[in-house]
């Protein structure tokens, strides 16, 4: 039986979102499930309408409304947003917990955390249930100490050159 690691792809750069699905593509073609649950991230349909196509083998979710603009003041969207986030996050426990694919994608769950949704606490207590198989991955701009801890490769994605 395979021993499930858990990878975190943090960083400025572009691409975070991109590394995890090549990574999840890749496991395809051994044979692996990939489940993607989508946080923090109100209109990414360049990366997420195409993978609709591998379906069942590459499920993708998002709790998330399609926001054009996020008015972070506004508190009945934060509680809103809040609420959808939390019920993306319970969907990702559950999934943990009981094994449903062998790799689980957590897109934009770092920005989650930083942003106050989700307590790196709860993030390490899920990690720490999962499935002894399964793989998970982590991506957001930053990472948390406790989250960095509980990972067992870390990649930072970093801009060099813009122009």
């Amino acid at each position: 039986m395979r021993k499930g690691n858990v990878f975190v792809y943090y960083g400025s750069g572009k691409g975070k979102t991109s590394l995890a699905i090549g990574r999840g593509i890749r496991e395809l073609s051994h044979g692996h499930s990939v489940i993607m649950i989508q946080f923090m991230d109100y209109d990414n349909k360049t990366e997420i309408e195409p993978l609709k196509r591998l379906e069942p083998e590459f499920r993708i979710f998002c709790f998330e409304k399609i926001r054009e603009c996020v008015d972070e003041t506004d508190e009945g969207i934060k509680r809103e947003i809040s609420n959808e986030i939390r019920t993306g996050f319970t969907f990702a426990k559950k999934i943990l917990e009981t094994g449903e694919c062998d790799i689980l994608i957590l897109n934009g769950i770092l920005d989650a955390i930083n942003a106050g949704y989700i307590s790196a606490e709860e993030m390490k207590c899920a990690i720490m249930k999962k499935t002894s198989y399964m793989d998970v991955v982590l991506t957001g701009k930053q990472v948390n100490n406790d989250v960095f801890e509980c990972a067992n490769f870390v990649y930072t994605i970093s801009v060099e050159k813009e122009e």
